[in-house]
């Protein structure tokens, strides 16, 4: 099914390029441009500066060049009037001991390649470029003048027309060239039944590489998703790519897809994890896209997104949503994960998703905004998180599968971790809040669900205990009167959040020297707080809880989280109550 889904995305995005398989669209910096009798005349660079948030990047226009019609990992198959320096200008200062005879080959043949293709064609650029390389005082201006840690390929250029490859006769010559290439290549796989289209034909023994990886551990030169180059991979004395029969087109049409896909930086790919997250829709034109939603959705998308899900439109956009999680494993592509679904049921799981999210927020005292995919994953761990993360959280808001214990603790151990006001971030908080109702729903039956905001009438024990914590926190605030270096939920949070027996006895000892110092101060302030504490603890009863399960110290986390946001909300009230009776 993933590589039907490919091709048919190729096949109704990628028509052009389908349809010229010789050549393909890639970043290309540089321009050599030459006059029509071989002289250099300079650079032409294909960079330019954007702009992206608030960083300022330099991006390389792709341009239309040759494809190679053979894999070029080893022998010299250079391509017409474009390739890289080691094919251009042979060895150069890119050259590692050992290599000099191979590049001076490869740039043999791509000179020969243009003296041939310029003797069949008798075009004006390709002649330029045969005198150019006859001319050994204008290569090494050439050479002397470019920069050596320039990647990617040269476009040979006659001016003032444009790059060569462009000219209809030099086109022409390539296509021919690649049509009798590729298919000796495709000679050697046989006849069989394609896979993908069911087609009885040529079957093709090897496939494209797919560039795009190198960030996500694959090998720069490219990767491949279907590759048997050893014995242990084949089967029933099948060898190569027969093992897995795909026909040469529907083969060009999936890489050229994953390619696409590849290169489409927040369009169609976003990297989390480890991972490259590939997505696309079946019908691209929809105002609603899950995976830019969940990367970084406004206040106006999650009102649009909840008002979708109230008016059920379940069934009337027939749509389909694919999202493909890969990463390079040296020269393999390894799929993390595959999802294909229905786009109405897909958008319905991302609406419960930013519900089920919603927090109080500690900071403001309202609601916080929707945390993006890279803020929930930040809350897990302190460096990179453990490969997978994000696929649990990708399978949760699309596909609405609860999240696991495993996920809870994580959360729970970077709390016990963190001080001061990094315990409190609303995206952690948020995500906590998700796990525990999904626990909730999933083993417990008839119990409430966790709140967004602080729920007075909850009394679970453990939601209770992160309450009154909270509370002592904000009594030594309250009474300190500066800023501390160290609160009492910073001492005693851990103890407290997995054996409250053990710490609110020593937390009360505490609790009364700051309220005899609070009470001599500011006595109402003492009141309003010692009128709070005592409601907490009257419900918790004469004895607080020992040992705390995963789950119970969920609920601590979101109690104490709960109260620090609720004092908050109550003092920005009373400020603004205080500020309008002075007007």
């Amino acid at each position: 099914m993933l590589i039907q889904a490919l091709a048919q995305y190729a096949d109704t995005r990628l028509q052009d390029q389908l349809g010229d398989p010789a050549f393909e669209s890639k970043p290309v910096p540089l321009s050599l441009e030459l006059s029509s009798d071989g002289t250099f005349l300079g650079w032409i660079s294909h960079e330019a500066t954007v702009s992206r948030g608030k960083k300022q990047i330099r991006q390389v226009h792709a341009q239309n060049v040759p494809k190679s019609p053979v894999n070029r990992n080893s022998g010299a198959h250079p391509l017409l009037a474009f390739d890289d320096a080691k094919y251009v200008f042979g060895a150069g200062p890119w050259t590692k001991p050992g290599q000099e005879s191979d590049q001076s080959e490869k740039h043999t043949k791509f000179v020969d390649l243009l003296r041939e293709a310029g003797e069949s064609t008798q075009d004006e650029g390709l002649n330029a470029c045969r005198r150019f390389y006859d001319r050994p005082d204008q290569v090494h201006k050439a050479l002397s003048t470019f920069d050596a840690k320039t990647t990617g390929g040269i476009l040979l250029s006659l001016h003032p027309d444009g790059p060569i490859i462009r000219r209809e006769a030099v086109q022409a010559f390539w296509r021919g060239r690649y049509a009798k290439k590729f298919s000796t290549r495709n000679e050697a796989g046989g006849m069989g039944m394609c896979l993908v289209s069911g087609n009885i034909g040529a079957i093709a023994p090897t496939h494209d590489k797919i560039k795009g990886t190198a960030s996500i551990g694959g090998q720069p030169a490219g990767v491949s998703l279907m590759s048997f180059d050893k014995d242990a991979f084949e089967s029933y004395g099948w060898e190569s790519c027969a093992n897995s029969p795909v026909s040469p087109s529907r083969a060009q049409a999936y890489v050229l897809a994953l390619n696409h896909l590849l290169a489409g930086r927040q369009t169609s790919r976003i990297d989390r994890n480890g991972s490259a997250y590939l997505f696309w829709l079946r019908q691209p034109d929809t105002p609603l896209n899950p995976m830019p939603l969940l990367e970084n959705a406004t206040p106006e998308d999650i009102v649009n997104l909840l008002r979708f899900k109230a008016n059920s439109w379940l069934g009337i956009d027939p749509n389909d949503f694919y999202l493909l999680a890969v990463a390079g494993n040296g020269g393999r592509l390894v799929v993390r994960q595959w999802i294909h679904e229905s786009l109405d049921v897909v958008l319905q799981n991302v609406a419960h998703w930013f519900e089920d999210l919603q927090i109080a927020d500690c900071f403001s005292g309202g609601i916080a905004p929707a945390p993006k995919t890279w803020e929930l994953l930040d809350s897990l761990a302190r460096d990179e998180p453990p490969p997978g993360r994000a696929s649990e959280l990708m399978q949760r808001a699309l596909l609405g599968r609860p999240l696991g214990l495993d996920l809870m603790a994580a959360m729970l151990g970077r709390l016990r971790a963190e001080q001061g006001s990094a315990r409190l971030k609303s995206a952690r908080a948020g995500l906590l809040r998700l796990a525990v109702n999904d626990e909730i729903a999933r083993n417990i039956k008839g119990e409430s669900r966790m709140n967004a905001h602080l729920n007075p009438a909850e009394t679970n024990p453990a939601y209770l205990c992160g309450r009154l914590l909270a509370l002592f926190d904000n009594l030594q605030y309250a009474a300190s009167g500066s800023k501390l270096n160290q609160t009492v939920a910073d001492r005693y949070y851990t103890l407290a959040s997995t054996f409250p027996r053990l710490a609110f006895p020593k937390l009360e000892d505490l609790g009364l020297k700051h309220m005899r110092k609070l009470r001599r101060d500011h006595g109402g302030a003492a009141w309003a707080i010692d009128g709070r504490m005592n409601e907490v603890r009257l419900e918790i009863g004469t004895a607080f809880p020992g040992p705390l399960s995963l789950l119970d110290q969920g609920r601590f986390a979101l109690g104490f989280h709960h109260q620090r946001a609720e004092d908050l909300k109550r003092a920005i009230e009373a400020k603004q109550k205080k500020a309008g009776i002075q007007e």
